[in-house]
């Protein structure tokens, strides 16, 4: 049973080939990806354990060998889908993210790998802009 009470998730978007897609990331303290950053050698590949595409960001070698402290953006419908990672899809009046297999295949498409490949993978750069703010400076959805 999926845990659906005390996360703190954070609303932003993300930018691909003129479309924009609503993002749901995880705080509470978990890791997050540091603020006015490139991160280049990012991959997009299908991934079984979610049946869909997912972006895995390039965030250094230690980091990569260790798995530990990873950020995937994957789909999700609430915060507690996540664990530091970055849910994309469509944010509803109830604050649950949806479309996010969809989403995802959308973005697969706009970054040029083919409609329903689900082997290889792509490299990407993933630029984020602006710093994660603290909990306490966050507002409630409010839809």
């Amino acid at each position: 049973m999926r845990d659906t009470k005390g996360a703190c998730g954070l609303v932003g978007e993300l930018m691909v080939g003129g479309e924009t897609y609503r993002t749901l990331e995880r705080m509470d303290g978990y890791v997050n990806m540091a603020g006015n950053n490139d991160y280049t050698n990012s991959t997009m590949y299908w991934f079984e354990k979610y049946g869909a595409y997912v972006i895995n960001p390039w965030l250094g070698k230690d980091v990569e060998k260790t798995k530990k402290k990873n950020i995937l953006f994957h789909p999700a419908s609430i915060p507690t889908d996540l664990e530091g990672c970055v849910g994309v899809g469509t944010l509803n009046a109830a604050g649950l993210m949806t479309q996010s297999r969809a989403k995802f295949a959308k973005i697969w498409e706009a970054c040029g790998g083919t409609p329903g490949k689900k082997e290889g993978q792509i490299i990407i750069t993933l630029r984020v802009q602006g710093q994660m703010k603290s909990p306490a400076a966050c507002t409630a959805w409010a839809g």
